[in-house]
């Protein structure tokens, strides 16, 4: 059994807001001794920490609490975070296989439980660029050699976009910083990585307006036509994506060469000059971006 000084550090929160979320939420009852102090156990302290990694991610307090409890009565979160955490170890190691699996079998009920879990592990950036992304690379070499259909792989994807919408949203109150715009090229139609950056560049405070796929370059070059937009943020995720993509990137340099274009994804090393590549980690590629419009607004 911990203090409540003790708990809160081991949450990594201060005692005045574990307090409140006690008060206000209603998240955990912690045990009183004969004393009259509140006494927290590991059960108190791991739906804390559930509940500290959903609002550092942009959810609000009250429905991070409620989400933290339902986690908790799902499933035993807290052991796997907690070995993972002081292992150092991947927190979901078989994500990939139990993704593929649910999503092989059509299960929805065995993707959301599966995807509930990962999110509640970490930061958004780190669930996505350590678990999430590795976890789709595999789901779509099952899908080549035949071990998923597309149905599933379908609803594997859209099942990761509606935890990025949710995420996004939640996010929102952190945008208030340079404005940029997030799209892909026209037939370009992998947008998960992409709106995973949305989320992070949202999180490191800039205002994102996200266009999504499939964007013709005459709407492109209308949307960058705004002279308060500071960058325009594009993916390659394919080699088949690699010349559209460059087209698109080459016409907005011409056409506005003020403005910051960065690029992601598996093939942005073909991105023309001068797009920023940014990287394979989220959380690194939103920090580059920004300082790249900090340099350019100088």
């Amino acid at each position: 059994m911990y203090t409540i000084k003790h708990a809160a550090q081991r949450v990594g929160i201060t005692t005045a807001t574990l307090r409140a979320w006690e008060r206000r939420y209603g998240v955990i009852a912690p045990h009183r001794s004969e004393s009259g102090y509140r006494l927290y156990g590991d059960h108190d302290v791991a739906v804390l920490r559930s509940m500290k990694q959903l609002v550092d991610q942009g959810w609000p307090a009250g429905q991070a609490a409620t989400e933290a409890i339902r986690l908790e009565r799902a499933q035993p979160v807290h052991e796997i975070a907690t070995e993972a955490r002081d292992n150092g170890a991947s927190p979901s190691p078989d994500l990939a296989e139990r993704l593929t699996t649910a999503a092989s079998a059509l299960d929805t009920t065995a993707l959301a439980a599966t995807l509930d879990q990962v999110f509640a592990m970490s930061s958004f950036e780190t669930v996505m660029t350590e678990h999430v992304f590795p976890a789709l690379e595999e789901l779509g070499d099952a899908w080549a050699d035949g071990r998923v259909s597309i149905a599933g792989e379908h609803l594997a994807s859209n099942a990761v976009m509606r935890r990025l919408a949710l995420a996004y949203e939640a996010a929102a109150a952190h945008g208030h910083g340079p404005r940029i715009a997030l799209g892909t090229a026209p037939n370009t139609r992998h947008e998960i990585g992409l709106f995973a950056f949305a989320v992070a560049a949202r999180r490191h405070g800039m205002d994102t307006d996200y266009l999504g796929a499939d964007l013709p370059i005459d709407d492109w070059l209308g949307v960058v036509d705004d002279p308060a937009l500071a960058a325009a943020v594009l993916v390659i995720p394919t080699t088949a994506d690699i010349i559209a993509t460059a087209a698109v990137i080459t016409a907005l340099h011409d056409h506005r060469p003020d403005l910051v274009v960065a690029v992601g994804g598996a093939q942005q090393s073909h991105a023309p000059e001068p797009a920023i590549r940014l990287g394979h980690d989220i959380a690194a590629g939103a920090k580059a971006l920004a300082a790249a419009i900090s340099q350019e607004q100088r």
